[in-house]
């Protein structure tokens, strides 16, 4: 077997993804956990030149990982078991969660939508770019019903996601907020998925305040950003 066949065989995909996030997993920690080298963005970049650079179908590759996806389901099911264990906490804080969330909602959608009608951007973009701190499948679900494309929300989903966990530990540092349960729960708040990640790289509490942040975000958004757009913009 060649060299080349054995990179093209269909589980080196599950390997070179699992390689490509514990080596991004490995560096960030090698340089002292630079908040900027997020080991989500280095794994994509560096699957990105392995599809590439054998000019692998992306669909094959997918198929081949496919693994990974499976797991994807027990994975977030398990997220339920650090936020069991912090639920006396989020009790004594329902509320005040409860209300940041939703003040958080209509910020990030309102702001995402005024600066982009500011800038003069096309008016899909202005609409796709609501629901981006919702997670993938809220955005899309938001995006059909306010009646635009679903592909750009989740273009915006994904880099809001990228952004916001990139650079919330400058922002933590800059306005010296330490506090693990407000970290978990803006970053899971604005970043969803890959903020959720970001935030159990600090403490398993961080993390668990960051999944109820996820999960109200999309509830919330779900609900209440189609009623918004619809009744006021479209």
């Amino acid at each position: 077997m060649t060299i080349h066949e054995i990179l093209i065989h269909p589980l080196m995909a599950l390997f070179v993804t699992i390689g490509s996030f514990v080596f991004a997993q490995w560096l960030q920690k090698r340089v002292g956990g630079y908040s900027l080298l997020n080991p989500v963005v280095i794994a994509i970049a560096l699957v990105v030149v392995y599809i590439v650079a054998l000019k692998i179908p992306y669909q094959e590759y997918l198929r081949n990982a496919n693994l990974i996806h499976a797991l994807l389901g027990p994975a977030t099911v398990a997220l339920a078991i650090p936020l069991y264990n912090q639920l006396s906490l989020i009790r004594k804080s329902a509320w005040p969660i409860v209300a940041s969330i939703f003040v958080s909602c209509l910020i990030a959608a309102g702001t995402a939508y005024y600066l982009s009608h500011w800038m003069n951007a096309p008016e899909d973009i202005q609409i796709s770019i609501i629901p981006k701190s919702a997670t993938t499948a809220i955005a899309i679900s938001i995006a059909e019903k306010i009646g635009t494309d679903p592909s750009l929300a989740v273009f915006f989903v994904f880099t809001t996601g990228i952004i916001g966990s990139m650079i919330a530990t400058i922002i933590f540092k800059a306005l010296k907020i330490s506090d693990e349960k407000a970290i978990g729960l803006s970053l899971g708040t604005t970043c969803h998925g890959l903020g959720v990640a970001r935030a159990f790289q600090y403490s398993e509490k961080a993390g668990a305040f960051a999944v109820l942040g996820m999960s109200l975000m999309g509830i919330i958004s779900g609900v209440l950003l189609p009623i918004l757009v619809l009744a006021f913009i479209r």
